[in-house]
């Protein structure tokens, strides 16, 4: 148990939530932690998990950008929603998942603070994805637009998938039918609004849309990488 936060848990969320989304034998276990305020406005849907069922695996409302202010989460489950490993979401988000729809997130995603996702449809998001505050991802544009010329009348949602190993920046918008390749970092307060497949992995994508601005990048990982950080700090931060 981690005492630390013992006093920032939700114990209302956290016990309502694992014993009305999950048969017994799991929730049993608390995979959900919740923390601060959380508000849940439908839980009609599934909710799945794949792997690493223990204690905690999944948290929601505690990672987040502490210069943020806390603020409530938001979560309505009314279709489904499935779970591949260890994840962290940020305090005060958005998590919606329509009647239809499903979102699924792969295991060890970070997620931080007031971060929106909805789904109509589908959102997809790999393995070790980073997705800084104040982003959204939409798989929707949530009304039907028609051409006026031609009457033509598209889709108004499709689905997105982020790929492995994706770094997001703060503030970016991400909607409907976008594909991004693994490895992918997304620069601050971008649009993307379509697939990127055909790039290669390791790419970087910045503007409003945002296109591709450089290749062969990868972002260093502090957890992966202690002694690198530590080289690269002193060599930066020394002052001549």
């Amino acid at each position: 148990m981690d005492l630390k936060n013992l006093y920032k848990r939700n114990w209302f969320a956290i016990i309502y939530f694992n014993f009305k989304m999950l048969p017994f034998k799991q929730a049993i276990k608390f995979p959900f932690d919740f923390y601060y305020k959380v508000r849940f406005e439908k839980l009609t849907g599934r909710v799945i998990l794949k792997n690493n069922i223990r204690r905690g695996s999944i948290q929601i409302g505690r990672a987040g950008a502490d210069f943020l202010a806390k603020t409530e989460s938001v979560i309505s489950i009314k279709g489904n929603l499935i779970f591949n490993g260890p994840i962290f979401l940020g305090n005060g988000i958005t998590l919606e998942v329509n009647e239809g729809a499903t979102v699924e997130f792969g295991k060890s995603v970070r997620i931080t603070a007031r971060t929106k996702t909805i789904s109509q449809e589908q959102i997809t998001i790999k393995d070790n994805v980073g997705i800084s505050w104040e982003s959204q991802i939409m798989d929707s544009n949530f009304h039907y637009i028609r051409n006026t010329k031609t009457g033509m009348i598209h889709k108004k949602s499709a689905p997105v998938i982020i790929g492995a190993n994706c770094w997001i920046g703060n503030r970016v918008s991400i909607g409907k039918g976008t594909i991004l390749p693994d490895y992918s970092i997304v620069a601050s307060n971008s649009l993307l609004t379509k697939s990127y497949a055909e790039y290669p992995e390791h790419s970087v994508f910045a503007g409003i849309p945002a296109k591709m601005i450089a290749t062969d990048q990868e972002r260093i990982i502090e957890s992966l990488e202690p002694d690198l950080i530590i080289e690269l700090n002193k060599k930066f931060n020394s002052r001549v």
